[in-house]
């Protein structure tokens, strides 16, 4: 119970990494139930016009952040190791406003989009509406918990977005699905996600407002618009490769394949999440700690860190993924219906390819906390291009199955290019061996 205890580097990240873990695998565990509510109510045609607008508004929201969530952190322990509080509150300020006026300007766009046609199909066009006004709540939720996360308070920074959201949909959910004889349609449920979104983002300003350290309160802001800009920018870019590789093929089915192959598809792509779960919440956790670490100079402890956590994330998506392979296709026959048993090849695919993922280890987040942006953003563009390709030339043929293939396939090229990356800057192993 020692290694608890105290405000040493192990006492924090303990703490941090299991609420986080927590915190990820009740996202996790609460999006499946969502996913379960999603595709009963709506159907494989329906979820996949949810799906669809979902992913592209995950998309279209990379601009909007700038990369500046990343940069967010990176700034705020930079500014609270040194005491500079003046700069924190003016890289606060600065994202919130920079993200604010990008949200407005490309939701604006999109609605007027909408109304001039763009979009084909009734249902389409009913939904898009819901998705184009979430984007600058979950725009300015990313600063807020990236805030937090800085501060090195991880679960105030995460529990709006991975907890509590998810909590009140299924809640809104299981009420429509009691209580409503006419079930839910996908409009509805994009307007019952903005309900839920917009509650945990209010959430989440009330725990910045309590844990913010007083000195901010009383620093005046000070802004270095250059140098945020110049480091802004590759992190954008890196995102926006990240969130492209993450649902470009939800949106290539989408425009390539029936609707009813998008729900199969995103139903297999939300099981795979399971597999990295404890990769992504250790990340969450460990991010600050990695920044901390380099400034100091500390590779020991660092090379130490990078490995544990690979270790950790290696071993969880092993046993997950194996329980995928023995059990899978019970688990989707039971709780989705016999409509999504086809997703059981696309889950296995796609798991193996997590597994690789959490094995390689945190090399994107070392990278960014490290300074090495750039060299992330090259390999992510390249890992999208051929993310693209992949997916042009095996969706046809295979569809939801090639759609996995190619996921997966530029999910590893990417790792082992940033792996040898970190190898060669930081002289780093990112990976669990």
């Amino acid at each position: 119970m020692r290694q608890w205890q105290g405000e040493s580097l192990a006492a924090q990240l303990l703490r941090g990494g299991a609420g986080s873990l927590l915190a990820r695998v009740s996202e996790v565990l609460l999006g499946l139930v969502v996913v379960v509510l999603l595709a009963r109510l709506l159907g494989p045609a329906g979820y996949g016009v949810y799906a669809f607008v979902f992913a592209l508004i995950a998309v279209v929201s990379v601009p909007v952040r700038l990369g500046l969530p990343s940069l967010v952190v990176r700034e705020t322990v930079r500014g609270q190791r040194n005491g500079d509080w003046g700069a924190v509150r003016g890289v606060w300020c600065w994202a919130n406003g920079v993200v604010l006026a990008l949200s407005l300007f490309v939701a604006l766009v999109g609605l007027l989009g909408v109304w001039a046609g763009w979009a084909k199909g009734e249902t389409l066009r009913e939904a898009l509406p819901w998705g184009f006004a979430l984007i600058p709540v979950m725009a300015l939720g990313a600063i807020r918990s990236a805030s937090l996360r800085g501060l090195r308070h991880t679960l105030a920074g995460v529990i709006p977005e991975q907890v509590l959201r998810p909590t009140l949909m299924v809640v809104l959910l299981a009420a429509v699905m009691i209580l409503s004889d006419e079930g839910l349609s996908p409009d509805g449920a994009m307007a019952l996600m903005f309900i839920v979104s917009l509650m945990a983002f209010l959430v989440g300003a009330l725990l910045l407002r309590r844990y913010r350290p007083w000195p901010i309160q009383l620093a005046k802001p000070v802004y270095h618009h250059g140098a945020w800009l110049r480091s802004s920018w590759p992190m954008a870019f890196t995102e926006g490769a990240e969130q492209f590789m993450r649902h470009a093929d939800v949106l290539m089915l989408g425009l390539m394949a029936a609707t009813v192959d998008v729900g199969v598809y995103r139903l297999a792509a939300q099981g795979a999440l399971i597999v990295s779960l404890a990769l992504l919440a250790l990340n969450t956790a460990a991010a600050p700690f990695v920044a901390k670490l380099y400034a100091q100079g500390d590779y020991v402890k660092l090379q130490r860190l990078v490995t544990r956590l690979a270790q950790a994330a290696l071993v969880f998506a092993l046993l997950i993924c194996l329980g995928f392979i023995l059990s899978g296709d019970w688990l989707l026959s039971t709780f989705f219906g016999e409509g999504y048993a086809s997703a059981l090849w696309p889950l296995l695919i796609l798991g193996v390819g997590q597994v690789a993922n959490a094995g390689f280890g945190a090399t994107g987040m070392v990278l960014n906390m490290t300074g090495h942006e750039r060299e992330v953003s090259r390999a992510v563009a390249v890992a999208a291009v051929v993310n693209i390709v992949l997916n042009l030339l095996l969706i046809p043929p295979l569809g939801v199955i090639g759609a996995a293939i190619a996921t997966s396939m530029s999910l590893v090229f990417w790792n082992v290019w940033l792996w040898l990356v970190a190898r060669w800057r930081l002289k780093i192993r990112c990976s669990a061996f």
